[in-house]
Formats: structure tokens, sequence, C-alpha cells
């Protein structure tokens, strides 16, 4: 059982780490999300700066830690991981009108309801698409 799970842990150990990376930007996105609220900062907003402080914590240890893409090709890097991150932050800021504005939903309940989302696709995209090294050249 013990080695099932080490090698179950193996298999996954990228999306692992990318989850408690994921877990800490998570809670730096909705602490600065839910202070700014509470300051009165319009919900869109505080959702907008929020993304951005967690983004921060993600190109750092996303980078350094769960990809381990140490290459100095910084710019090209940063500008995909600008560019996905806008995408999904544009789609964040419509779920997240869309579940208080139109579905009548707490603005406190639908940042969470948005976040696993996001996630998501925030994993797949920079899998494949930031730090995606050549697989081709990986499988020959």
């Amino acid at each position: 059982m013990y080695l099932k799970l080490i090698n179950l842990f193996n298999k996954y150990k990228k999306f692992i780490k990318f989850c408690f990376v994921g877990a800490l930007n998570t809670i730096i996105t909705i602490g600065v999300y839910y202070l700014l609220i509470f300051c009165g900062v319009h919900y869109l907003i505080s959702n907008i700066i929020g993304y951005f402080a967690g983004m921060a914590n993600s190109y750092l240890l996303n980078n350094s830690w769960v990809f381990r893409d140490l290459s100095k090709k910084h710019t090209l890097k940063v500008t995909k991981f600008l560019l996905i991150n806008v995408i999904v932050l544009l789609l964040s800021e419509g779920l997240l009108y869309l579940f208080v504005d139109l579905f009548g939903i707490g603005k406190y309940i639908a940042i969470i309801l948005v976040v696993p989302i996001t996630t998501i696709i925030n994993y797949v995209l920079y899998n494949y698409f930031v730090f995606w090294k050549n697989k081709w050249i990986e499988w020959r």
C-alpha cells in the first residue's frame, strides 16, 4: 500500500506541487479580495488586484519549484505567463460577474466558486504553453 502511494505521488508530483502553489496563490488572492471588499472597493476591482497579487507568487513558485524551468528565456516565459493570466483573469471577471450580478450569489461565496475553474485552466495552459519543454525531444 505504501509503495502504491509513493508511486501515485511520483506520477502526479508536478500536479500536486502545482495545487500546493495554487492553494497559496488562492489564499493570497482571496485574502486581498476580502480585504479590499472590506475596505469598500468594488468586487470586480478587488478581484483584479487580488488576482495580480496571487499571480506574482504563482510565477515565482511555478517557475522555480513546480515546473523547474531555470532557463534564461524569462522574457518569453513572462510574456506567455502574462498573456495566459490576462485571459484567465478576464474569464474570472466574467464568471464573477455572472455569479454575483446574474445569479445573485454573494460576492464572498462567488470567488470561491470561480477559483477552482480558473485553477484547472491555469494548470493546463502553464504546463503546455508557458513552462512547456520540447516534449517531442524528451519522448525520443
